[in-house]
């Protein structure tokens, strides 16, 4: 695959590019809408390293790897936040999380195989809850350290970030820049049915885009919060997780 040029600076006019209208046939989730920049400054990811993961030596092939620039689909975006929370809280390599991608596929057949609804982050593993079929009972595979199995009784510490429909599909996401273990902060959210899958203020249709713009512009977060009828502190958390990060 051609590696594609990316701008590094914060919210890029890149952002702003014309996308393909999306056909009537094609799931919303799979809608390439985003682009890398505006991908790692949602889910606070050091750009640089987004781009290696879906571009220059990509983890799986992107929704968007036949247009103009490289964009990315709400599924492609929320399976990266996926690595980087395991890489972050499971303390697990780049390197590792592409072999536990590579297992994960293997395990679910799916092209998008750490959004299945039963792989899991438990303590510092990443699970595979296998369930029972026929006459198979159910097993909980380490993915982590495969092919070892794992106690049935888990508690999956991912799931706190995002939800899912009845379908078990992973339809919202809720980076959290200062995410640790137990933490239920979601300050902020990504969902492809409000505003186009822009990130918003928890709960509202509000950009956090556009929220730290007014504060770009001098604006005070008393003003803002009093504008959008939010606490201050929903203001502040939302800036704290665009706040930049230096490329890694």
């Amino acid at each position: 695959m051609k590696s594609k040029s990316i701008r590094s600076h914060f919210f890029s006019e890149g952002d702003e590019l014309a996308r393909t209208p999306r056909k009537p046939e094609q799931d919303l989730l799979d809608y390439p809408t985003y682009t890398i920049t505006e991908a790692a400054t949602y889910l606070a990811i050091p750009p640089r390293t987004l781009y290696r993961w879906v571009s220059e030596k990509p983890f799986w092939e992107t929704a968007g790897i036949d247009e103009q620039t490289n964009l990315l689909s709400f599924r492609d975006i929320a399976q990266s936040y996926f690595i980087e929370f395991i890489r972050h809280h499971t303390r697990t390599s780049t390197k590792k999380a592409r072999e536990i991608l590579e297992r994960a596929k293997a395990e679910t057949g799916s092209p998008y195989p750490l959004l299945h609804k039963d792989v899991k982050v438990v303590l510092s593993h990443v699970v595979y809850d296998r369930p029972a079929r026929g006459r198979r009972r159910r097993q909980v595979v380490d993915l982590s350290q495969y092919p070892q199995y794992m106690i049935s009784e888990i508690v999956d510490l991912f799931a706190t970030r995002f939800n899912r429909n009845k379908k078990g599909e992973m339809v919202q996401i809720f980076p959290w820049r200062f995410y640790t273990p137990g933490d239920k902060a979601r300050p902020v959210s990504l969902d492809p049915d409000v505003l186009s899958g822009r990130l918003v203020i928890t709960g509202t249709r509000i950009p956090a885009r556009v929220v730290w713009e007014r504060t770009q512009a001098g604006e005070k977060i008393s003003d803002l919060a009093l504008d959008y009828r939010l606490s201050e502190q929903s203001i502040t958390d939302a800036l704290r997780h665009l706040a930049l990060r230096k490329a890694a």
